[in-house]
């Protein structure tokens, strides 16, 4: 069984059962397990609505589509792809070209 915690720094995040009793807890004066200061522990409910992606949810903060972002990939792949053959072609016509004589003023 899992256990949801929020983090110190505010991150919502789902650890084992013995890893929160092992490094997310202290013992009271009575002996009882309490969350290390600046963790909480919450419920599944308040887990979900803070981090869907805990539970394979979409975030609605995505604002792409995953078309979208393969269509995105794609363009930068070809981009990448242009401007390396654009460097090659400079570098292979700078090094194999003489420069040209300036023509002489009368």
């Amino acid at each position: 069984m899992a256990k949801y915690i929020r983090n110190a720094a505010g991150g919502v995040q789902a650890v084992s059962d013995e890893h929160y009793s092992k490094y997310l807890t202290v013992k009271d004066e009575a002996g009882n397990e309490q969350p290390k200061p600046g963790y909480s522990v919450l419920t599944e409910k308040a887990a979900r609505k803070e981090n869907p992606q805990l539970f394979g949810e979409t975030d609605p903060n995505v604002i792409y589509t995953m078309k979208e972002l393969v269509t995105k990939r794609k363009y930068a792949e070809n981009l990448a792809a242009f401007k390396a053959a654009d460097a090659q072609a400079n570098d292979d016509t700078a090094s194999g070209v003489e420069a040209a004589p300036a023509e002489a003023k009368d």
